[in-house]
């Protein structure tokens, strides 16, 4: 093993959100209700078990968990009631990054897939009218270690399972808590990617976001099931969120920090859709809800 982990950043911040939902409803319009990040120290090589961000949201469009939300993530009502709207636990999160010095070009972000960033962060920065923070436009996928670590060990994918399911079986890495508390799930997370490092893996951002994609341009048929299939709902919202996430080699924080790497231009935002997709709200048997609670689609 190397003196040093393979990693350019001096910490590693391992994000989870939890968000609102609806069994079998892809085109809920989800919010964060909790936002946590546990901390990887890459020089000293150790997890910081005393320093975490773990903060619960209160929704604001449906500020009552459904049941299967509440079973899901084990959050209960009460917890959400009491707790801040989502502006003001950001601001709680950016406050932490300064009161404990963590500089933005000298730590990344750590996902367990492109969904907490592109997804979940992009919508609710919409709904709240805000321009997405530079922080959250690129980040290291886990799953993208994850899949190529699995194609070299010549086996099968599990089926059915969620990443972290599916990290924890072929990793041989206990999951310890509730599943769906992002807590647990970034503690979980931190395991993996302190293994990957310790194993000589060179770990470094992977994915980020920009507003202009060739394979937005081509057209495609709309599911009509799309709003109960994961899937499917993928290519929709792929199309209708102003942002796209495309994976990305030799990650430069000084060249590429916060920038859409394909304008290159400070406002872009992602409050502005540069390719619109009017020929999927066309095809839509009915309005999507999504689209329609952040203000996506044009009148």
């Amino acid at each position: 093993m190397g003196s040093e982990y393979r990693c350019p950043f001096d910490h590693l911040l391992i994000l989870d959100f939890e968000a609102t939902c609806e069994k079998d409803n892809y085109d809920y319009p989800q919010e964060i209700v909790q936002f946590s990040v546990v901390v990887l120290n890459t020089r000293e090589k150790i997890i910081r078990e005393d320093l975490f961000f773990n903060q619960y949201v209160r929704p604001v469009i449906n500020p009552q968990l459904t049941d299967f939300c509440a079973e899901l993530t084990g959050i209960d009502q009460d917890t959400i009631d009491n707790a801040k709207t989502f502006p003001e636990v950001y601001n709680n999160f950016c406050a932490w990054l300064k009161e404990h010095n963590f500089q933005e070009k000298r730590f990344a972000i750590v996902c367990d897939s492109r969904q907490d960033m592109w997804r979940l962060a992009q919508y609710q920065f919409l709904l709240n009218k805000q321009p997405f923070p530079t922080i959250f436009r690129q980040w290291v996928n886990l799953s993208l270690y994850y899949r190529q670590d699995l194609r070299m060990a010549q086996q099968q994918d599990f089926v059915h399972q969620s990443f972290i399911e599916r990290m924890s079986a072929f990793y041989n890495i206990p999951f310890d808590g509730h599943a769906h508390n992002a807590k647990d799930d970034c503690s979980f997370l931190a395991k993996v990617t302190k293994h990957l490092l310790d194993n000589e893996k060179s770990i470094n951002i992977n994915e980020s976001l920009k507003c202009i994609s060739g394979y937005r341009n081509v057209p495609f048929n709309v599911d009509p099931e799309w709003k109960s299939n994961f899937a499917a709902s993928a290519k929709v919202l792929e199309a209708i969120l102003p942002l796209v996430s495309f994976r990305m080699r030799d990650y430069n924080s000084e060249d590429n920090f916060g920038k859409c790497l394909y304008c290159f231009n400070a406002d872009c935002t992602g409050k502005e859709h540069k390719q619109y997709p009017a020929y999927v709200y066309e095809q839509l048997k009915e309005p999507s809800v999504f689209a329609i609670t952040a203000g996506l689609k044009r009148e």
